[in-house]
């Protein structure tokens, strides 16, 4: 991964947590290998009180390796984009 697609990654990820702290529901579902061109199924509907902190709290961390890996990358390239 680039450094520009990790930079989009993060960007994408910071508006996830927004989008979720103020969701009113979450919609969750299933995907099969088999049956992934009609879209989600098993899907149900969530307030966002019940599963909206656990997924903020999943993208922060995900948000927080995102972050420690591109400064990896400012320290292997003395801060020059790939």
């Amino acid at each position: 991964m680039t450094i520009d697609e990790l930079i989009q990654q993060i960007e994408e990820t910071e508006r996830l947590i927004d989008v979720y702290r103020n969701a009113n529901e979450v919609i969750v579902g299933t995907e099969d290998q088999i049956y992934s061109r009609r879209g989600l199924i098993n899907r149900t509907v969530l307030r966002a009180a019940e599963i909206g902190d656990t997924i903020v709290n999943i993208l922060e961390r995900r948000l927080a390796a995102m972050r420690a890996e591109r400064e990896k990358f400012g320290t292997e390239d003395h801060g020059e984009r790939r």
